[in-house]
């Protein structure tokens, strides 16, 4: 989970309700303009999908953030106990095929005013763990500290990952990728008051090395839209992140990480935007989103930089069942994505085809109405077509197969 812990709380707390079972789905409702209307197929034959075994965190707290190894088989997830201050903050490892706890990382008091906890912030290549000591001072400034696991399996801090800000910096997003050992993230430098807004950035780190050879910003006079997301093409090196122009348009500001060249020359058609969810597949190029204002999919082609699909998410009739978090799958190239409040009750998560067909409609689910958190609200590995989603208590995390 990404952002900081003090801010994206105060959105609301992620809680998933299983209740049900797998079935497919269908589009309901006007399209927004321009848009085609996908296929809507069954899953695979003799192949169970949908819901699995739930992982409780060891000492029953509320799980703050977490993430799994997309190549593996371990996660990590940070929990908090106790309702009253101070309480004490929790890192663990966990094993996804058993969906039980492992060990004990890390344990720490929140301190007497509640100002400090651990937020597993990602997994990133070589199961490379990054966890977020969230520190808030007196006066609102942020001092975060930030531990390192190289790898995750050693169950234990391994270094820490020093920030380019030492005061003020607050990740939102890491690019969701584990190929490519330089890290994607998304952040902002705040300055405490309303009389300036906060200054967007792109990091490109590597976290097991503690080297950061970009600080990136945004073209000018491109505003960057919350949620700060981002997206990472491992094949090409090139992070995208949604934005907006002074024509009011939809952009991705493309970033090379390598070069730490940027461009905002991939302007989406109208009607496109604003962005709430976004995923690469790195294989083949293509680049999945989802928007709020017209309750969307969008597949672009990255080679070209042209949007291939738009259609309006199955079961939906306007913005209170849009489509939010999507996670790519690089060896079935499938984009699977996330709804919180389907027509049909409860919330859903679609399998998309690159070419917009819904391939299956995976029910159960009961997510939060606001959009769930980028980077760790849905993580799939894709070797299993299993994955991962809060739930279905605010102590647990639920496991799906696809």
């Amino acid at each position: 989970m990404t952002g900081s812990n003090a801010i994206r709380f105060a959105l609301g707390a992620i809680a998933v309700v299983l209740s049900g079972c797998t079935t497919t789905g269908s589009s309901s409702g006007g399209l927004p303009p321009g848009a085609v209307r996908g296929a809507v197929a069954g899953p695979a034959a003799n192949r169970l999908v949908g819901p699995g075994a739930v992982l409780t965190s060891k000492f029953g707290g509320e799980i703050l953030g977490w993430a799994i190894d997309e190549n593996g088989t371990d996660g990590v997830l940070t929990e908090i106990t106790g309702v009253s201050e101070p309480y004490t903050s929790i890192v663990e490892t966990f094993n996804q095929t058993t969906a039980q706890a492992v060990k004990v990382v890390r344990k720490q008091k929140s301190g007497p005013q509640g100002n400090r906890e651990l937020v597993a912030d990602a997994i990133q290549a070589n199961d490379v763990g990054l966890i977020d000591d969230e520190l808030r001072h007196s006066g609102g400034s942020f001092r975060d500290k930030y531990y390192v696991m190289s790898p995750v399996t050693k169950n234990k801090v391994t270094g820490i990952w020093t920030q380019p800000y030492s005061t003020d910096f607050l990740i939102w997003d890491i690019a969701d990728q584990q190929v490519s050992s330089d890290s994607a993230i998304a952040a902002t430098v705040i300055d405490n008051g309303i009389s300036k807004p906060p200054t967007f950035e792109l990091v490109v780190t590597d976290l097991a090395t503690n080297k950061t050879s970009h600080v990136l910003y945004a073209p000018k006079g491109d505003g960057v839209n919350y949620p700060y997301l981002v997206a990472e093409d491992t094949s090409t090196h090139h992070a995208y992140v949604p934005a907006a122009n002074y024509s009011s348009e939809t952009v991705f500001m493309d970033f090379d990480v390598r070069s730490g060249r940027v461009s905002n020359n991939f302007v989406a058609p109208a009607f496109s935007g604003p962005v709430t969810g976004i995923a690469v597949d790195s294989a083949t190029h293509m680049m999945c989103t989802t928007t709020h204002s017209t309750y969307s999919v969008q597949m672009y082609d990255l080679t070209t930089k042209k949007q291939i699909f738009v259609g309006q998410i199955p079961n939906s009739g306007g913005e209170g069942q849009a489509g939010t978090s999507i996670a790519a799958d690089p060896i079935n190239h499938l984009f699977l994505v996330a709804q919180p409040n389907s027509l049909r009750g409860g919330s859903e998560i679609y399998v998309y085809d690159e070419k917009g067909n819904v391939l299956e409609s995976l029910t159960g689910f009961d997510f939060p109405s606001y959009e769930l958190t980028p980077g760790s609200a849905l993580q799939v590995v894709a070797s299993s077509r299993s994955g991962y989603v809060p739930g279905p208590a605010a102590n647990q995390l639920q496991s799906f197969t696809y």
